[in-house]
């Protein structure tokens, strides 16, 4: 999806990951794990992981124009936040930040992010989070 992006837009979605997994001053196996299965998905290489890794503030998110897209960020976002199977209040903040700079509404996120936590744990059914997001779509 994000391939016809130049490498620093691509970089930029993974520095903001490895800063949420980082944002409870520790990152799990599971995050990692997690971190660079987006990573390869995305067409970015162990190198540059660990030159991310390395100093993520050199790779500001940029924001996509494609709705989708900004949507899939998110996505990525919830769901490194549940993947260790804790939701910090730091992990939260950071995603409402984010969210907001890629042009989602407040209730919206507060609705995912409830849903992380009421299925942390568990398989999330698979139409709940789209049947979320149309309710708040124009």
């Amino acid at each position: 999806m994000f391939e016809e992006y130049d490498l620093a837009q691509r970089k930029s979605i993974i520095a903001l990951l490895f800063k949420l997994a980082k944002s409870d001053d520790s990152v799990s196996n599971i995050e990692k794990l997690y971190l660079r299965d987006i990573a390869n998905s995305i067409g970015i290489d162990s190198l540059s992981i660990d030159e991310i890794i390395q100093n993520p503030e050199a790779y500001p998110l940029k924001v996509p124009l494609n709705e989708r897209e900004r949507m899939t960020i998110l996505y990525y976002l919830l769901f490194m936040m549940r993947v260790d199977g804790r939701i910090e209040k730091g992990e939260e903040k950071l995603i409402y930040t984010a969210s907001f700079r890629l042009g989602f509404n407040e209730k919206l996120t507060e609705d995912l992010i409830g849903v992380m936590k009421t299925y942390l744990n568990k398989e999330i059914p698979p139409d709940l989070m789209l049947t979320l997001v149309k309710k708040y779509l124009n």
